[in-house]
């Protein structure tokens, strides 16, 4: 069994140091696991700790899902192969600039939902959830002769809220679940996170970034708690960090700060848990965002968007690279060998050799000769009419984008549009004429027009850019769409089509080749690979939307950058291969797209070489 004693971890009455390394699941394909896995083992680290995300396993209410990208058991399984530890982070809400934290959508339905409190309606559904989950846990325990050591009750709850009783009822599921483990809990490393963040009686893991500053100190708040005698552990020793659309440049931290914690770690005997140590990428409409107002919690890049309005919308890029010791698609930083020359130091033997690197190809540039208006192909939506102007969530709606339309039924001199509660982009049409885009907490809400004709058609389409993974909204909700009401001149205009597009099957969409379809528009190509090398799709001649590669959904592209290309997975390709761009905006130049080795992170550190 997982232990601690006088300031010290015990695993089967040994003691045991954890030198841990966060890698999701949800961030890289199944495929891929053990690879990367193996060079956890190979930079010395004897666990790896994982979140569960309740928004990949059940996105519809009672349909679960453990299969691929899902499969925890298979990612467990994976990592007692290769002889590491786990360490489990089931939330629910987990934060990890992940989609509304993890938290699933359906949940907002009930509008008077309270979550991560002691709410009957949310513990309802959450106990379901975990009575799912940990039957497939259980046998996993160290207790039961399985890897997993140790896991995490809620997660960052010192940065939320006070409901002990909440707390409790979290604690007593895991325990009549029979998770027979040892508990923690994960805040930031001050007194006024930590006296909330969980019961006294719960070890006390801490948070906090790679800086220049002394262990101890980060240590010091957590010694008030077990009576001193928990060991020092940092559940996230973030040496690297997130990265924002609309950021100068790719998040960085410095190596050297990065080597002098690591050195502080070992010396004190402190147990750690790298986040990340391999961060993947936020394939989908699965990245988070933030709103920083004030400068709260901001790292501090420049960003077109913060730097315009403190409180503007903050979306996570779809790069989760984290400038972690393990680079997006796995290959080795010179964090990687930080870490591993310390940990065969401290071992006192050599560790397993280096893993290879991974293989790439050079696909060169793809044409994209077929097209189609995504307005002309209404059958991939979900198609309503409404009296009110409603959220994508009234719909049952989580990901992607919602159009409003209305066709004009009189004249009227209205002078403009307002769109009262933008969640989050919103370009509005009139006739088919892009007229005004805005975006929530940057742009003014009103577009000017110059009055309206019977049958005008009026199009609000807008994109939901990742739920809010942090803050106020994880207790009543991120809700997407335009929340409130769409005004002509500050009138409360009625009687609405909606479509909501998910975007999770587009094997639907009708394409015309050799036409250029008006945006926001797919346009469809092939292309030729060779399986299992990995590769990015260069988006210069696009401005904004996803990319599907074989129908899976790599993720969002923008070009207000930093990131300029998405990473295309080995396992996904196959000999013949399809691609789709799906273009919100406008087609820069020509239709066509290049597929290269190179990554295009702008400010990211070039290949390291170690002599």
């Amino acid at each position: 069994m997982f232990t601690y004693k006088d300031k010290k971890f015990y695993l089967d009455g040994k003691e045991f140091k954890i030198r841990s390394g966060s890698l999701h699941y949800f961030r890289a394909f199944p495929e891929q696991w053990e690879s990367l896995m193996q060079k956890y083992a190979a930079a010395g680290l004897n666990c790896v700790e994982t979140y569960i995300a309740w928004n990949v396993h059940e996105a519809k209410k009672g349909q679960f899902n453990f299969s691929g990208i899902a499969d925890i058991e298979r990612f467990i399984k994976t990592a007692e192969k290769v002889g590491l530890k786990v360490i489990l982070r089931p939330g629910p809400f987990i934060c990890a600039e992940w989609e509304n934290g993890g938290l699933p959508t359906w949940l907002y339905k009930d509008g008077n939902m309270r979550l991560r409190c002691k709410s009957e309606p949310y513990l309802t559904h959450l106990k379901t959830w975990y009575g799912v989950l940990f039957s497939k846990i259980k046998p996993y325990l160290d207790a039961n002769g399985g890897p997993v050591i140790a896991v995490a009750l809620e997660n960052e709850y010192g940065s939320f809220g006070d409901d002990f009783e909440y707390l409790s009822e979290v604690e007593n599921i895991y325990k009549e679940a029979g998770l027979d483990c040892l508990f923690f809990s994960s805040d930031g490393d001050d007194e006024i996170f930590l006296c909330t963040g969980s019961h006294d009686h719960v070890i006390k893991a801490i948070d906090f970034a790679c800086s220049d500053i002394d262990m101890d100190v980060h240590f010091a708040p957590t010694d008030k708690y077990l009576d001193g005698k928990a060991p020092y552990f940092a559940a996230e020793y973030w040496g690297g960090n997130y990265t924002h659309w609309g950021n100068e440049q790719c998040y960085t931290c410095s190596n050297e700060d990065f080597a002098k914690n690591m050195r502080q770690f070992v010396e004190m005997g402190a147990s750690f848990n790298d986040y990340m140590f391999f961060g993947g990428t936020n394939f989908g409409f699965m990245n988070g965002a933030n709103i920083f107002v004030n400068d709260f919690g901001y790292l501090g890049v420049p960003n077109v968007f913060h730097d315009h309005n403190p409180s503007a919308l903050l979306p996570t890029m779809t790069s989760y690279d984290y400038d972690a010791a393990l680079t997006e698609w796995g290959d080795y930083t010179e964090k990687f060998f930080i870490v591993r020359d310390l940990l065969e130091k401290e071992n006192g033997a050599p560790l397993p050799p280096l893993p290879p690197e991974p293989e790439f190809q050079d696909i060169g540039e793809v044409e994209l000769k077929c097209s189609a208006s995504l307005f002309d192909n209404l059958q991939i939506a979900e198609n309503y009419k409404s009296k009110t102007v409603e959220s994508m969530e009234y719909f049952d709606q989580s990901y992607g984008y919602i159009r409003y339309r209305k066709v004009m039924a009189y004249d009227a001199p209205y002078d403009y549009i307002e769109l009262d509660g933008i969640r989050d982009r919103a370009q509005v049409y009139l006739n088919g004429e892009l007229i005004g885009t805005r975006m929530r907490g940057f742009d003014e809400s009103r577009i000017t027009i110059n009055g309206l004709k019977k049958g005008d058609v009026i199009d609000v389409f807008v994109e939901n850019l990742g739920r809010v993974n942090f803050g106020i909204s994880t207790y009543k909700g991120d809700y997407k769409g335009i929340t409130n009401a769409i005004l002509f001149s500050n009138r409360v205009m009625f009687d609405w089509e909606v479509s909501c597009f998910e975007m999770q099957d587009i094997s639907k969409v009708n394409y015309e080749c050799n036409t250029a379809a008006k945006c926001p528009a797919f346009f469809k190509g092939e292309f030729k690979a060779e399986p299992n090398r990995d590769c990015f799709v260069h988006m210069d001649n696009f401005t904004k939307g996803i990319v599907f590669v074989n129908g899976f959904n790599l993720g969002r592209f923008w070009d207000v950058g930093p990131q300029s290309a998405l990473y295309i997975p080995g396992p996904l390709l196959k000999e013949n291969n399809e691609i789709v761009v799906f273009e919100s905006d406008a087609v820069k130049g020509k239709v066509s797209v290049n597929i290269t080795s190179q990554h295009g992170l702008k400010g990211k550190r070039p290949k390291y070489h170690r002599d």
